[in-house]
């Protein structure tokens, strides 16, 4: 664990807040804190802060941000029509609420749709045109609706004034501004950035995100966006009374979360955060896996209570928050599956004298090693299919072998082996328990296609 901060802040307030994410079950991966001058981030092992994780809706912001760049720009405006935008996407019959749909409209989750329609679009021939011909329930502009999907059209709607591909723009009006290099993105089907869930970043790009925002559009003495567009993206645009627990029922902007505690956010699942507090001075941005999002805003708004209250008080070592698990020795052993979605074989388990186990994974598609530690975090990167935990498969290739950027360790418990491994690239810890029945294995937070594997 690495852990900084600056003369104004208590460390005490800091382990306090380790501490408590601990105790509640939260697996923290790093935090940044700007807080009137004063700073603190700290860099939980076996995590990195070059780390480019999936940011999920955290995303979001990010497509906003370039929307109100496009929108500076001349390309398009927040009251567009979006069928001026995309007439050319029309459907044959067009309602009087699809009429009036404006792209702020959109932007804001008030598009009058009832629900998200990002899992037709995302392997539809035409996202755009899916989006605009699903029903419009409501009068555009009057119910807050989430919508993964509408941010994607957003994306969209700056590629098509910008002529330009959307991940191109951003680049060169966003992330280059904010010296970041070309991140990782998820495309749908027919070629469309995933602006409302697909980017990747690490927490010190995001920081760097943070900071513009907090200065109003300014990074490095250069605009990036103009405060106006900032001004009306971070304010109450939509009702959100009724969506949820208290940070979640204060409103909501364009692509912004308002805050109970006044300012706004971007936020992503799992606890991926972006809090930025202009009363306070503050900017808060985390990686996190954990359960309970309102659980964790109002974890960080203790510790902003209570960083500077004794910024001379002393503080040891910051206790380790993930320990590896001890591993332990054992001979040889292999496990024949049946026939299973994830096209896996055999695992033959095999401990070297270094103390680091080696899982030999023979499947459909070749061979693969997974090799997890004793006591300590060992990194390797398998390919395997249907094994990567996401919330959303959104690549067109859904189904196909997917590389496991994982650190992990394992223990020997009885007749089975436990493993635990920890992504890099995403918000989620994944376990495998290798049995003298099966191979159970964490896949897919919320969908799991593929929960245990049945020995022959």
């Amino acid at each position: 664990m690495s852990v900084t901060y600056s003369a104004g802040c208590d460390p005490n307030a800091i382990q306090a807040y380790l501490d408590r994410a601990t105790r509640a079950g939260a697996t923290l991966r790093a935090f940044r804190l700007y807080r009137k001058g004063e700073t603190a981030s700290a860099d939980l092992a076996p995590y990195r802060p070059d780390d480019r994780q999936h940011l999920y809706s955290l995303s979001k912001s990010f497509t906003s941000v370039a929307v109100g760049i496009a929108q500076d720009r001349g390309l398009l405006r927040t009251d567009e029509r979006m069928l001026d935008i995309f007439p050319e996407c029309a459907p044959p019959e067009i309602s009087e609420n699809l009429a009036e749909m404006t792209l702020g409209d959109v932007l804001s989750m008030q598009s009058g749709h009832e629900v998200c329609h990002l899992d037709k679009m995302r392997f539809s021939e035409d996202a755009v045109r899916t989006f605009l011909a699903m029903p419009v329930v409501y009068k555009p502009g009057t119910k807050f609706v989430y919508s993964t999907g509408g941010t994607c059209v957003c994306g969209a709607a700056v590629e098509k004034r910008a002529g330009m591909p959307f991940a191109d723009f951003l680049q060169k009006y966003l992330f280059d501004k904010l010296e970041i290099p070309r991140p990782r993105a998820i495309f749908t089907a027919d070629g469309h950035h995933c602006g409302g869930i697909g980017i990747y970043l690490s927490v010190d790009e995001v920081y760097r995100f943070g900071r513009m925002l907090l200065s109003g559009g300014v990074y490095g003495g250069e605009r990036v966006v103009s405060e106006a567009y900032l001004r009306k993206a971070t304010s109450h645009v939509a009702d959100t009374t009724d969506d949820g627990s208290e940070d979640w029922n204060v409103g909501y902007g364009y692509q912004f979360w308002r805050n109970v505690r006044g300012g706004f956010r971007g936020d992503g699942a799992f606890g991926q955060l972006c809090v930025v507090l202009p009363e306070e001075d503050t900017v808060f941005v985390q990686f996190a896996e954990l359960g309970n999002m309102q659980a964790e805003l109002s974890s960080i708004y203790e510790l902003l209570d209570g960083i500077g209250e004794n910024p001379s008080g002393p503080c040891g070592d910051f206790a380790d928050c993930h320990s590896p698990l001890p591993g332990g020795r054992f001979e040889p052993k292999t496990y024949a599956f049946a026939p299973n979605p994830a096209g896996v074989r055999a695992a033959t388990l095999t401990v070297g004298g270094d103390g680091v186990l080696t899982v030999r994974f023979d499947t459909d598609y070749g061979v693969q090693l997974l090799r997890a530690g004793g006591g300590k975090w060992t990194e390797s990167a398998p390919m395997l299919k249907l094994c990567r935990p996401s919330i959303a498969q959104l690549d067109p290739h859904h189904g196909w072998v997917e590389t496991l950027r994982v650190r992990s360790s394992f223990a020997v418990e009885g007749d089975s082996v436990r493993v635990v491994c920890r992504h890099g690239d995403a918000p989620h810890t994944q376990t495998l328990v290798f049995s003298p029945d099966a191979l159970r294995l964490t896949v897919n937070v919320g969908d799991q296609p593929v929960g245990e594997l049945r020995c022959r």
